[in-house]
């Protein structure tokens, strides 16, 4: 599974300018698959400069359009590729530290109702008006200057579009999920697993996305679930498996893949070894 900041830097294909854990972006989307599986360690804003994608949770589905924008959870998601004209997208990866960090030098601009916390999907859709279309814009311009710009000028620009978000009545469930997360200093281990169980991330992966180091994340996970990673992932996505049989008429194909589960041989194997029957068994028995 792919960690698309991961890729983008690693692969030198594109425009990039870095500062500490922020990340900007011009990005082409080279990929010729209609649908793939991408992952990331940081949150990052999606601005459409071109063409159109989706991105799907386990709630919704988000297509965006050029001029349109959104706000991406660090976490898995499956995105969706469209071909009529070619995907650009300004990219910025920006760590929950960096957000945490606003918000204790500005919380006065914030008022007792904006502090209401709201539960958001994993993909929160950016309402980009007129002040946030300009901003994007003149980050853009940076990319056609010789010079990179100053490290410090790119930390007060994110820092600016934090403050617009934070400041304007517009993307309300946007700046909720910013004041939430400025209220916790440390991943919630149990929501984090329980959202992306289905994604065929590594355990290293997995401890990534925690934010913490392997062995810190088996004591706590050892901690929080009396098990191993392992043994969780698997029952866990045996058990999502058997709800999408009995609830849903998707495919076996579609249950496996939507379980977690890359192997077909491997799914049926270990289904079959927890519940007695193989997946369509099961199924035909649950319809008698």
């Amino acid at each position: 599974m792919v960690n698309i900041e991961d890729y983008i830097v690693e692969s030198r294909l594109f425009n990039t300018f870095r500062i500490d854990e922020l990340l900007f972006v011009e990005y082409k989307c080279l990929v010729q698959d209609d649908e793939s599986d991408i992952w990331a360690h940081n949150n990052y804003f999606a601005y459409v400069l071109g063409g159109q994608k989706k991105w799907k949770t386990q709630k919704g589905e988000y297509l965006v359009s050029s001029g349109e924008g959104l706000f991406v959870k660090k976490g898995a998601n499956t995105v969706y590729q469209y071909f009529a004209e070619p995907f650009l997208v300004l990219f910025i990866f920006i760590p929950d530290s960096f957000i945490r960090e606003v918000l204790s030098r500005h919380y006065t601009i914030l008022s007792k109702k904006e502090k209401i916390q709201e539960k958001s999907d994993s993909v929160i859709p950016l309402y980009v008006n007129e002040v946030l279309d300009s901003f994007f814009q003149s980050l853009l311009s940076y990319f056609a200057q010789p010079k990179a710009p100053y490290k410090e000028l790119l930390r007060l620009k994110m820092e600016e579009l934090l403050l617009n978000i934070l400041s304007q009545p517009d993307n309300i469930s946007l700046k909720q999920y910013f004041v939430q997360l400025g209220q916790r200093q440390e991943v919630n281990m149990a929501k984090t697993m329980n959202t992306h169980f289905q994604y065929p991330l590594s355990i290293q992966d997995y401890a990534r996305l925690c934010a913490r180091s392997l062995s810190s994340f088996r004591r706590d996970f050892k901690h929080t679930f009396n098990t191993t990673p392992s043994q969780w992932l698997m029952q866990k996505r045996l058990e999502y498996s058997r709800f999408l049989l009995e609830n849903s008429d998707k495919s076996i194909v579609e249950v496996m893949d939507d379980s977690g589960f890359k192997n077909r041989s491997h799914f049926i194997k270990a289904f079959k070894d927890a519940y007695g029957n193989s997946p369509q068994r099961y199924r035909m028995n649950q319809s008698v």
